[in-house]
Order: structure tokens, then sequence, then C-alpha cells
């Protein structure tokens, strides 16, 4: 019997979430799901893994600069088979950008016959269930829009914090990284050279 292969995308915005639990949870709930429903577990398009690891889903970043283009490439391609699922965390490991661009993507995945199934709340999305059950198509609307909502706000805080450290850089430096040939005087809070590196250079 030819088993449904179940495509395993899993995405973290930052590096530092893989020394937390992030991956391996992610990993073990697509292999459970596929064990308790009878399908096969597919993490790669053509030997490259579907990871997306220190790439954010905020202004698709991750379908521009991370491995999800290669599943959609493939997808648009017809290199995966119809009835496939693509299985996911939530939908914000997806998409976190605006709530056109993410439900556009969204939709296109199902009406090429790929199921979606979220796992973290055990979600089926499939153009059929979405026709039936409009329903279903708002909850993952107002997931979209929160996952948004939130990345933009990061972002906003972020440019915050950065317009306030270049307005006190003449006082305060922005970061302690410098050359080799200088170094951060922390009693004095301010750079200074080191003369017999700075000579070498020189």
């Amino acid at each position: 019997m030819i088993l449904r292969k179940a495509y395993s995308y899993i995405r973290m915005s930052t590096d530092s979430q893989l020394k937390g639990d992030s991956l391996r949870r992610q990993l073990d709930a697509s292999k459970a799901y596929a064990e308790n429903h009878n399908l096969e577990l597919v993490d790669n398009i053509d030997g490259i893994l579907l990871n997306d690891i220190g790439i954010s889903a905020f202004k698709s970043k991750n379908t521009q600069k991370g491995v999800l283009s290669n599943f959609l490439d493939a997808l648009d391609n017809n290199k995966i088979p119809k009835n496939s699922v693509l299985l996911i965390e939530s939908l914000d490991r997806l998409s976190r950008d605006k709530l056109s661009e993410a439900l556009s993507q969204f939709m296109s995945i199902l009406n090429k016959g790929v199921e979606i199934v979220t796992l973290a709340d055990n979600q089926v999305y499939t153009k059929e269930i979405i026709n039936q059950n409009p329903g279903a198509l708002f909850v993952s609307l107002g997931i979209m829009f929160r996952a948004n909502e939130e990345s933009e706000m990061k972002s906003k805080r972020l440019k915050a914090v950065w317009e306030v450290k270049r307005k006190n850089a003449a006082d305060k430096p922005l970061s302690r990284k410098c050359p080799g040939w200088i170094r951060f005087n922390e009693t004095t809070g301010k750079f200074e050279i080191i003369e017999e590196r700075a000579d070498v250079v020189k």
C-alpha cells in the first residue's frame, strides 16, 4: 500500500531556540502524527532539510531566503503529490506576514491539493473543509492576524531601542565589539587604543 506523504516543515526565528526544546518538540510532534495517521514522513526536498533555523516568517523571509521556498517551488512544479500533508507546529511557523500575504500563501497550498495540519492544536485544513465550514477559515485568519501583529510590535520595539542607542552613541557606544587593537574601558565607558597593537597595524 502506498502511504500518503507528510512533509514536516520546522521553523525557528533564532539560533538560540536550538538550545531550548523547540526543535525536539516540533520533530517529535511530526513523527507522532505521521505514525498515528499512517503517513510517510518526509523531512527534506531534494536532500535539503525542511528546517528553517534562524529564519523569520515576518515579511515572508522564510519564503524568500528559507527552505520553505523549496517546498513551494516543488509544489508549483508538481513535485509534491496531491493529497499530501504539510505538518507545521502552528500557522505562525508558516507565515507572520500581513494577513493578505499569509492568507494567499495558505490558500495557494490548499488549492494545490495539499492538506495543512497544525500540530499544536490538531487542526486540519483542506480546500473542502474551508468550503464546507467557513468557521475554520475564520479561526485561521485570527491566528494569522495575531502572528503578524506580534511581529509588527516586536519590530517597532526593536527599532525604538536602536533609535535610542543611536541618539546616545556620542556618550555610550552602541556595542562593545571593536577591532583587536582597541579595547573598551569599563571605568571610563570609552574605547581606548592598545598602543602596542596599534603600532603593528600602523
